[in-house]
């Protein structure tokens, strides 16, 4: 049997790599000219245990990640947030770890580079192939591996009922390694994240602890980030942060990321998504290298336990057998993704003078920050709620009392998510997942 990868993205060359193993045809379709140039150049922050739990080595190169120091919208608040050594991520270079990703893949799939995906193939109610470079190419099975914007996605049939996103659902983002302006002086704070920088939706970031000669800068924004906007966010980051010199050594790209709870529906018949095409980073952060990875892996675990089963050839790929890779997907880490949707949205919508004192006190336990930092659920206690009650000024009073809502829907979204239907019925499944989409309707702004 025949399976298509479309974009060989790290979650998309895990499963190639899993499924060819399992004895299928596997070709990985992907428009980059080339190996070393189907990637972005910089690092990003993985959590270790994917690789011990994927049985791989951690690429050579990286590095442990140091303490995020929170600045407040306007700057005038920062906020140090002391890491746990113990339990730190550590950031990855992102063309080492897909070189080595794709020469494992590579020992059993077909790659086929400078290959643009353009549409699926649907007949009766199935996906099967896609239009690549105007040809058609049959499988039994396509795996979207196309990212956020992916053009399968976009073209399956509604009925398929296959999530689409908002615009205010990703994350446009401009990073560049600038050179280093050695004749600045040293930072007090080496990794700081400008939250709401400049009031704005999204977030900026400056940091400097790895490479002595480089600054690593990002501005992100929700929906869209014109140039006006960028060289703005450029400027008020640099009278900050005098070491970030004028030539931009790596990267200064800009890239689409999701920034949502997990589709709701990332399966069909002959079709599944795995990565950013199913929304499937951390909402907070958009890191999304380590969920994408063990998706890949989970769908392999579910087409082989299906074959161990029994499950004839005809029915292996449709919806109802592929819909236990959803099931794996919310269960391992889809649930807690959705609950701090929440809490995301619920800071965006916060006013920048909430924020400066939520940040400037000490509401937020360094734990409670430190769940921010690494996209983790905030779960409050009683005695650590009667705490910050006891702190909290009568006038402020209200500020808790919406921020307990926050925590209390992040909750309750958690638990919906991770009771998500074990078996597919149409019907019931539609049922969860319309709750579930209630949760992230557009919330009205605080004035």
């Amino acid at each position: 049997m025949k399976i298509i990868v479309a974009g060989a993205g790290m979650g998309g060359m895990i499963a190639a790599e899993r499924l060819a193993k399992l004895g299928f045809e596997v070709t990985v379709y992907e428009q980059s000219p080339s190996l070393d140039e189907m990637r972005y150049d910089w690092h990003d922050d993985v959590n270790p245990r994917i690789f011990r739990r994927l049985g791989l080595e951690m690429p050579a190169g990286s590095f442990k990640k140091k303490s995020w120091t929170f600045v407040s919208p306007h700057g005038v608040v920062v906020r140090e947030f002391r890491q746990d050594e113990n339990n730190a991520d550590f950031s990855v270079e992102r063309r080492a770890l897909n070189r080595m990703l794709y020469e494992r893949a590579s020992a059993g799939a077909k790659f086929v580079f400078g290959a643009k995906v353009e549409r699926p193939v649907v007949e009766k109610g199935t996906v099967v192939g896609v239009v690549v470079d105007g040809k058609e190419a049959r499988a039994d099975l396509v795996i979207d591996s196309l990212g956020a914007n992916s053009a399968l996605k976009k073209d399956l049939p509604v009925e398929f009922g296959v999530t689409q996103h908002r615009e205010d659902e990703v994350f446009v983002a401009y990073r560049a390694f600038y050179e280093k302006n050695t004749d600045a002086p040293a930072p007090k704070y080496t990794n700081k994240v400008y939250l709401k920088h400049m009031g704005e939706p999204g977030i900026s970031w400056v940091i400097q602890d790895n490479d002595p000669s480089l600054v690593n800068v990002l501005v992100g924004r929700i929906g869209k980030l014109s140039s006006y906007d960028l060289e703005r966010a450029l400027e008020d980051l640099r009278k900050t942060n005098p070491t970030i010199g004028e030539k931009v050594v790596r990267g200064g790209e800009i890239c689409v990321i999701p920034v949502r709870y997990p589709a709701t529906r990332m399966v069909a018949n002959g079709y599944a998504a795995v990565g950013d095409s199913a929304y499937m980073t951390i909402p907070m952060l958009g890191s999304g290298i380590a969920s994408g990875m063990l998706a890949g892996q989970l769908l392999a675990e579910t087409i082989g336990d299906n074959m161990s089963k029994g499950v004839k050839k005809e029915d292996l790929f449709k919806t109802s057998r592929l819909w236990k890779y959803q099931v794996k997907v919310f269960r391992e880490f889809g649930a807690e993704h959705c609950a701090v949707d929440i809490l995301k949205r619920g800071v965006l919508n916060f006013p920048d003078a909430t924020l400066d004192w939520m940040l400037g006190s000490d509401l937020l336990t360094n734990d409670e920050i430190g769940c921010l930092a690494s996209g983790k659920m905030l779960r409050v206690g009683v005695k650590e709620a009667f705490r910050k009650l006891s702190i909290t000024e009568f006038n402020r009073l209200r500020i808790l009392i919406k921020v307990n809502n926050m925590l209390q829907k992040s909750l309750h979204a958690y638990r919906v998510a991770k009771n998500i239907p074990r078996n597919f019925d149409p019907n019931i499944c539609r049922t969860w997942e319309k709750h579930m989409k209630w949760f992230y309707r557009a919330p009205r702004r605080d004035r």
